[in-house]
Parts: structure tokens; sequence; C-alpha cells
């Protein structure tokens, strides 16, 4: 996941680095909320936690909680799944009338 992490990171930097105006605050919060995800999962990989390790994974999920609304908005719930999983019955049904 580290690596994973942290090439999600990057990807979304280079993807959201000049936002439009309106934009601006929520793009912020997007690359803050996975960043706090990307750490705090780096610090729980540790082996063995002392105080000061419990205290920034605590940070990064206080981060996490404050910025979550921007992830929460895009999240699937199972009425967009029915909506997805017609859409493909729909074009499938249509490529197969245009093969045959």
């Amino acid at each position: 996941m580290s690596n994973v992490g942290r090439c999600i990171l990057g990807v979304l930097a280079v993807a959201l680095r000049q936002p439009g105006g309106a934009q601006v605050i929520s793009f912020k919060h997007a690359l803050g909320s996975v960043r706090a995800l990307v750490h705090f999962n780096m610090m729980a990989r540790y082996r063995s936690h002392t105080s000061d390790t419990i205290a920034y994974m605590e940070d990064y999920l206080d981060q996490l909680h404050k910025l979550k609304d921007v992830i929460l908005e895009f999240r699937v719930t199972k009425r967009t799944q029915d909506k997805v999983d017609k859409q493909r019955k729909e074009i499938r049904r249509q490529s197969a009338l245009a093969i045959e």
C-alpha cells in the first residue's frame, strides 16, 4: 500500500494541480484526505508503536474525518450501482444488436 498510496497521491496531485476557481477547496480537501489516509496506513504498518506514533495516527484520522465529505460525495450507493448495472446491460444489448 505504501507504494500504491504514494503513486495515487502523486497522480492526484498532478491531476488536481490547476483547479478552477470553485474547485480549489474541493481539490485541496481531496488531496488532504488521500494524504491522511496514506500516511495513516503507512504508520499502521509499523511492527510496534510508541505514544508518538499513536498520536500521529490519531492526527491522520482526525484529518481524514475533517476532509472526508469530498470523498463521501462520490461513494457508490446501492441505487447508483443498480443504475450502473442497468446501463451496462443496455450497452451490451445494443452492442449485440449492432454486431448481428
